[in-house]
């Protein structure tokens, strides 16, 4: 018996503290690594926070996982336990353990996931609940599970509208005909104030641009220069972020991002950003 079904051998829900505790003393006899930094530092002192690399954690997740699926509400203390009290490294594998029970019973699952959601401390909580928890069930099921997620979008806690988005952005690289759908979902918080929705709505969008080109091209070419310059960063991130593949079909973009940078009245910041964007669409015809 491996060290994980071991822990969970003696696992009881109205006490998942102790399992909770005895797999966070397995996953410290691992060495942490750097990615942790990559966090902000005011939120690793929001939470524990160790920095055990991520293959690792996976590993005790899917092991979990494994005896949860066979017991979803039984595993829902364990892993609101671990969410809750067991920082970063807690966090990673309940995502992964309840992405597995969300197949199982997704009208239990998707409640809590939401419900977690809204206590993010960081981006990387966020998106891993996207990927980990949340998609899973997206991917089986998309025409089920989608309309779901639209409600998340209008959320007012930043963290439920980034994961959502993010699953959003994510769903055309399986299902290529949900690009449509997706891209106008992800459209919808264009003029999101949140820095980290801005940086999930921009990521969605680069993401559509690899299954469907041609729908982002004519997006950016409607919407550029935008008549609301809250539209500014996300519209200039999505050109200076593109891969080196993805940008040689919009280098026919230069002139418009140029006649923009040229209008009067600019803020700095915009006219920053707006700059950032052109060079990069110089340096693709180069």
């Amino acid at each position: 018996m491996n060290k994980v079904a071991s822990i969970l051998e003696a696992y009881n829900p109205n006490d998942p503290v102790l399992t909770a505790r005895a797999l966070r003393e397995y996953w410290l006899e691992f060495e942490p690594n750097r990615g942790i930094e990559l966090i902000k530092a005011e939120q690793r002192a929001a939470y524990e926070a160790i920095g055990i690399p991520i293959p690792v954690l996976k590993s005790i997740g899917n092991e979990a996982a494994s005896a949860a699926r066979k017991n979803v509400s039984g595993y829902i203390p364990v892993v609101r336990t671990l969410w809750q009290e067991y920082g970063r490294e807690g966090r990673v594998i309940a995502l992964i353990i309840a992405g597995t029970m969300e197949l199982v019973e997704p009208e239990i699952i998707i409640p809590l996931l939401k419900e977690m959601c809204a206590s993010c401390y960081s981006w990387e909580d966020a998106d891993r609940l996207a990927m980990d928890a949340l998609e899973p069930i997206i991917r089986k099921q998309p025409d089920r599970w989608l309309s779901e997620i639209e409600s998340w979008l209008a959320d007012r806690n930043k963290w439920i509208r980034r994961s959502a988005v993010t699953v959003v952005g994510r769903l055309p690289m399986k299902y290529p005909a949900f690009v449509e759908r997706c891209f106008k979902l992800a459209e919808s918080l264009l003029l999101d104030e949140d820095e980290d929705v801005k940086k999930a709505v921009s990521f969605a969008v680069r993401l559509c641009a690899k299954s469907n080109p041609g729908k982002v091209l004519t997006f950016l070419e409607n919407q550029v220069p935008p008549a609301n310059s809250g539209a500014t960063w996300v519209l200039c991130d999505i050109i200076r972020s593109m891969d080196r593949k993805t940008i040689l079909e919009f280098t026919g973009l230069l002139g418009r991002y140029q006649e923009w940078g040229s209008i009067p009245g600019l803020s700095h910041k915009d006219y920053r950003s707006i700059q950032s964007a052109i060079k990069v669409l110089q340096g693709a015809l180069v």
